[in-house]
């Protein structure tokens, strides 16, 4: 990706936007939603930039941005519709070391704007490297129409919990916890009791869970003859982001793996590894408590989940779809 995807500390930081016309005013009702503090240069300033810093809500100076303005702002937008103007202003930030955006410039801004979802404190960027941007505005509408505007209220209650339901052991108890949280409790509590229903509603759960053992270990066996994640089985890709422990072979693609959680950890297996030491490193791994993956890049003998079992460890074996390395022999030996 050509654009990395991050999401800027503003506290306390000064955001600088040069301009005040139409582009600067679009830019300026993102920005106001931070805790920046935002200042405007514009010789002549829209009527609302006036309103807004009567209001507070910015600083207003009317004059052009200068260098010495740049030092220790966080970022700098160049907002001007004028090309040579905004050749200027990203001259002064580049000097200063400081990120600038060149409104409608893709090409010579040091960072872009995404379309967002904005239900604070949960934010969801959506770009398409300047693509497509109808593209990533109907995105944009489509979550927009999924997610409720309680999300946020949910979101600040957990936020304020965290420290709490750390008494749970860490991976799967206290993500199941989160996940019942978010799933069902927290919005029935919400749609019960509203806003002050939620704090109650996680003390109980968490009280719940805590009295709950924590479960078992397992095994997952699956296998994929594609390099194409969309050609997996919806099992074996809802599998692979559950799991704690991903063990897979060398032949597995990137692009598959991508699927699983960023915090899953991952057992790389240089050649495929014969049963039985396969069992026994599987077990091995599911007798801590966690939910291990196991994913080949071809079919996997019979013999595996035979031998995983003896373990006295409960296995669900996933079928894989063939790629066309696969059909042919597949095809020979139904």
């Amino acid at each position: 990706m050509r654009h990395f995807p991050i999401f800027v500390n503003t506290d306390s930081a000064r955001i600088l936007l040069s301009g005040g016309g139409e582009a600067a005013l679009a830019k300026l009702r993102l920005l106001m939603k931070t805790t920046a503090r935002i200042e405007v240069y514009a010789e002549d300033p829209a009527p609302e930039l006036e309103s807004w810093a009567r209001d507070g809500r910015l600083a207003l100076l009317r004059r052009p941005l200068v260098a010495a303005d740049v030092t220790g702002a966080r970022l700098v937008y160049a907002a001007d519709e004028e090309p040579l103007r905004d050749a200027e202003i990203a001259a002064l930030a580049e000097a200063a070391g400081v990120l600038v955006n060149i409104v409608d410039n893709l090409d010579d801004s040091a960072f872009i704007t995404p379309a967002m979802v904005d239900r604070d404190p949960v934010c969801i960027a959506i770009g398409t490297e300047g693509a497509a941007p109808m593209l990533a505005r109907s995105i944009k509408a489509d979550l927009e129409a999924r997610l409720p505007a309680s999300l946020g209220l949910l979101t600040r209650a957990a936020q304020g919990f965290r420290k709490a339901a750390m008494a749970l052991p860490h991976g799967r108890p206290r993500r199941a916890f989160w996940t019942e949280y978010f799933d069902r409790a927290g919005p029935e509590a919400y749609d019960a009791g509203g806003e002050v229903a939620l704090d109650p509603a996680l003390t109980l759960l968490l009280d719940r869970h805590l009295k709950t053992e924590t479960p078992a270990g397992r095994i997952t066996l699956t296998w994929t003859g594609s390099d194409d994640p969309d050609l997996m089985t919806l099992k074996a890709r809802k599998a692979l982001d559950l799991a704690d422990v991903v063990v897979h072979d060398a032949g597995v693609s990137p692009a598959v793996l991508e699927l699983a959680r960023r915090e899953a950890r991952f057992i790389a297996l240089e050649r495929p590894t014969d049963v039985p030491p396969m069992p026994k490193l599987l077990t091995g791994q599911a007798s801590r408590g966690a939910h291990v993956l196991y994913i080949s890049a071809s079919p996997l003998p019979a013999a595996l989940a035979e031998g995983c079992r003896a373990g006295d460890i409960t296995v669900t074996e996933i079928p894989g779809l063939p790629g066309p390395a696969h059909a042919p022999a597949l095809k020979e030996t139904a």
